[in-house]
């Protein structure tokens, strides 16, 4: 399915286009990013999808369970240049992004009945996100355009190897001043909710007021409901007034989880734990979240790691290598992983069957470190989502790993 937004274009009309639309050139090459402002007086809009986006979807994964992410979406802007810190990038290129909006296209891709729950600006940049999940297939009645609130801009600086930092926002500080500071609880539809129902969040939303009460407002209903709750902590200081006091509210929020996934920069900035220990033993991470059902553990070219507990509380965990693909950009690999999992787990017939079944677990690991895996080969998070198929080819060279099935 096309994709609508600005990490479709080429690069160069991509550029000129989100220059055209939040500001021009500065001397450094980075863009100056003034708010765009709703005319005076406007309502907040709900954005209405089409009603046949949905039913364009490929795959076989119809009809047997919803994803509903809430959270941020937003535009990365990744240096083009590597290996360089951001007052020395001379160029950057605008790509769709925002992890619980990644995991909706992504899973989207996959072939899920997915929402998407969330507030961006009433401006040109948001209307473009709302095209880019609508082009994927994703149900977007739950997005909210609010007038005098932009949409979020994150600089992405990436190493030589590709591995990328993020390195502040369009608008100084910490950014309150964003939309999706101000998801509210009524923003989220708590009555699709369903046992079935597997709904995701981040914890970036927690250290603005609004969303953090809507965050544990849907977690709360969410477990009411009997729905799955995925958390991914993708830790991220620069969204932090108070890195320290950040710790424990994201920590007291993860014990409400069903499912969290972790990198390892969430491991090292949470736990104090190393990941060498995580892939050791990844049921010491699991041990630091005991209402959890099971945590996994993503960590670059070393891998991922995985530890659940079945429903007899006996413990299945393991370690998963690594495929070996070109990496061009690791912006939104984490959470294509996240939405391989998910996938996986629907097909499945839900999280308590992975658990208990060691096998088929597995399977779902190195399937999800499969789609991580080729969302690696091209920039942009969203761009370089892969079909079922890409992760399917991919997931077979597995089968040829020496001494791991």
């Amino acid at each position: 399915m096309a994709n609508h937004g600005l990490a479709s274009q080429p690069r160069g009309a991509a550029l000129q286009q989100h220059q055209q639309l939040r500001g021009s050139r500065c001397a450094a090459g980075a863009l100056r990013c003034p708010a765009v402002r709703a005319a005076p007086g406007r309502a907040r809009v709900t954005v209405r999808a089409d009603a046949s986006a949905a039913s364009q979807q490929q795959g076989g994964a119809k009809g047997k369970g919803k994803v509903l992410c809430i959270g941020e979406a937003l535009f990365d802007l990744i240096a083009d240049q590597k290996g360089v810190p951001r007052h020395k990038v001379k160029s950057w290129t605008p790509y769709a992004g925002g992890a619980p909006a990644n995991v909706a296209t992504a899973c989207a891709r996959l072939g899920l009945d997915v929402a998407f729950a969330t507030a961006l600006g009433d401006d040109a940049l948001g209307r473009q996100l709302v095209d880019v999940c609508k082009g994927r297939g994703v149900d977007v009645r739950h997005v909210h355009l609010l007038p005098g609130k932009p949409t979020r801009e994150v600089f992405v600086t990436r190493d030589n190897t590709g591995d990328r930092e993020f390195a502040g926002f369009g608008l100084p500080g910490t950014g309150p001043e964003y939309a999706d500071a101000y998801i509210t609880k009524d923003m989220v539809p708590v009555d699709e909710m369903q046992p079935q129902t597997v709904v995701v969040t981040g914890t970036l939303g927690l250290s603005y007021p609004a969303t953090a009460e809507a965050l544990r407002a849907a977690v709360a209903a969410a477990r009411e409901r009997r729905a799955v709750v995925l958390v991914d902590v993708n830790w991220r200081p620069v969204f932090w007034e108070d890195t320290e006091a950040a710790k424990p509210i994201i920590m007291e929020y993860l014990q409400h989880a069903d499912l969290i996934k972790l990198s390892d920069a969430d491991l090292e900035a949470l736990l104090g734990m190393k990941l060498s220990l995580a892939l050791i033993n990844p049921g010491a991470v699991a041990a630091h979240f005991p209402s959890a059902k099971g945590v996994l553990i993503t960590a670059g070219q070393e891998g991922a790691a995985y530890a659940f507990r079945g429903p007899t509380k006996a413990e299945h965990s393991g370690v998963v290598r690594s495929f070996d693909v070109g990496v061009t950009d690791t912006t939104g690999a984490g959470d294509a992983f996240t939405a391989g999992f998910i996938y996986k787990m629907v097909m499945a017939g839900g999280v308590d069957v992975l658990a208990a079944n060691p096998a088929l677990l597995k399977e779902a690991v190195v399937f999800a470190s499969a789609a991580g895996a080729s969302t690696c080969t091209r920039a942009g998070a969203m761009e370089s989502q892969p079909t079922l198929e890409l992760v399917d080819a991919l997931y077979e060279t597995s089968k040829k790993w020496y001494n791991f099935w």
